[in-house]
């Protein structure tokens, strides 16, 4: 699917937030959102590179859905392959017949695991506008 650079900035900025989040010390997750934003630059830039690079080729992968005003609805399946479809493309590029070798077990759990990050990043997004509607704000 077509997304935004902005959908998909933000779908990626959302998915690193939660990551560090959940791989906090249980004892300091109060305040994720200010230890976030007082992460190093670098921290921010990594984790985001890491969390772009299993998300966006699975987001590339999803089915054409033009929704305005709205976020993109996909089923479970529609997930399942996009993942199925970038976690393949990734391990093969890193090192040719990688996904071959891989067990069955462990496909199904990256698989699960991309499909899972790819659902949080779509419902991350921004409401969708219509391109086609070009409203110039009055302070213009």
């Amino acid at each position: 699917m077509r997304f935004t650079e902005r959908e998909m900035t933000v779908a990626v900025d959302a998915v690193a937030r939660k990551s560090y989040g959940a791989t906090r010390m249980p004892w300091r997750r109060g305040a994720t959102d200010e230890a976030w934003e007082s992460l190093p630059t670098i921290e921010k830039y990594n984790r985001r590179s890491v969390i772009g690079e299993m998300v966006l080729p699975a987001l590339q992968a999803l089915p054409e859905r033009p929704t305005v005003g709205a976020t993109p609805q996909f089923s479970d399946e529609e997930y399942a392959a996009a993942a199925e479809v970038s976690a393949r493309s990734l391990l093969d590029q890193r090192k040719p017949g990688s996904w071959e070798a891989m067990s069955d077990r462990r496909r199904r759990a990256l698989v699960k695991t991309t499909s899972a990050v790819t659902r949080a990043a779509v419902e991350s997004m921004p409401l969708r506008q219509d391109p086609d509607d070009l409203t110039v704000p009055d302070h213009l």
